[in-house]
């Protein structure tokens, strides 16, 4: 006798995709993701429309982005019982299809990472002075640990905060990133994306804020010692291809879920790896074991942040004859 075919999500269920996709971390709070719906298969598409040309001139941070939506999309899934299977595509929109299987009860790790996902925040100020426990820095190493990609904590704190401090005062200079930078801060309310005003702040780690004309960079000495005092692991990809973009990103989600988990706040720094050489001096000078394609900060939250705006969900859905929302 022939087993049932995996029946089709709902619309309650769909929603409860929708929902958690729609709280990934992106880009400047760009949210360059769509979902499109055949049945048992739901593609993850990247919105081409979404551009930061200063910022992310290859688009590697909206595939990143887009890797952090896939990791909430397979989360959701699981959570409501099913099996599934992601793979990545090589189309110009669509970069990944999540194939949902039978059903599977969702493990306690994939339930708890879940839950996470409605509290992570994007915390760009700083943190309480303390180091986090061995234990947990051990975990979110191992929550980023995959085929392909690999955390690790920075060395040569030095050497990190010259190339740190040349890559802010280049960024503070560039009037055409703080162009754009200014688009992206301004009206979040509005549009329901964008970083809002009152997430960025001085006090922070120099670049972990976003680098504005105003951002303070103290000597290298200086810079050194706070670096001493932050948590900071480095999500690393053996190559730089589409793939492996989408990988980090989904990895760098699955580490920032985990610090969720544990009471943890954190953020991300991608501005200064898209200079020119500067990935390349940061793996000889600092000493890391592949191709950086982001930087995590993570610690104790001195104050909470607020959650950023989010699209309405109605723009999650392609709208097309093959799919979207049914």
């Amino acid at each position: 006798m022939t087993a049932a075919a995996p029946a089709a999500l709902t619309h309650e269920q769909i929603g409860v995709l929708a929902r958690a996709v729609s709280r990934a971390p992106s880009v400047h709070n760009s949210q360059p993701w769509q979902l499109r719906v055949r049945g048992t298969e739901v593609d993850l598409l990247q919105r081409r429309a979404v551009e930061l040309r200063r910022h992310d001139p290859f688009g590697r941070d909206r595939l990143m982005s887009c890797g952090a939506a896939l990791t909430n999309l397979e989360l959701a899934i699981r959570t409501l019982g099913r099996d599934c299977h992601a793979e990545f595509q090589d189309g110009d929109d669509v970069v990944a299809t999540v194939t949902i299987g039978r059903p599977k009860a969702a493990s306690t790790q994939d339930y708890t990472l879940f839950q996470a996902i409605a509290r992570r925040r994007s915390h760009r100020r700083a943190f309480y002075h303390g180091r986090v426990p061995p234990g947990v820095r051990a975990a979110l190493v191992v929550a980023g640990e995959t085929t392909g990609v690999h955390v690790a904590a920075p060395a040569h704190l030095d050497k990190l905060a010259e190339l740190l401090g040349f890559a802010t005062r280049v960024l503070r200079d560039d009037r055409g990133y703080q162009r754009e930078l200014a688009m992206w801060t301004a009206h979040t309310t509005v549009t329901g994306d964008g970083v809002p005003e009152e997430a960025l702040s001085s006090e922070a780690l120099p670049v972990a804020g976003l680098v504005r004309t105003d951002t303070p960079v103290p000597d290298d000495v200086v810079l050194a010692d706070r670096l001493a005092a932050e948590n900071l692991l480095v999500v690393c990809t053996d190559g730089d291809t589409r793939a492996e973009h989408l990988a980090a990103g989904a990895a760098l989600q699955r580490i920032w879920l985990t610090a969720t988990a544990k009471a943890l706040a954190g953020s991300v720094i991608t501005q200064p790896l898209h200079l020119t050489g500067f990935r390349a001096r940061l793996v000889s000078e600092v000493v890391l074991p592949g191709v950086p394609q982001a930087i995590f900060r993570f610690g104790y939250p001195a104050v909470p942040a607020a959650p950023s705006p989010r699209l309405p969900l109605g723009e999650l859905f392609r709208n097309e004859s093959s799919g979207g929302l049914r």
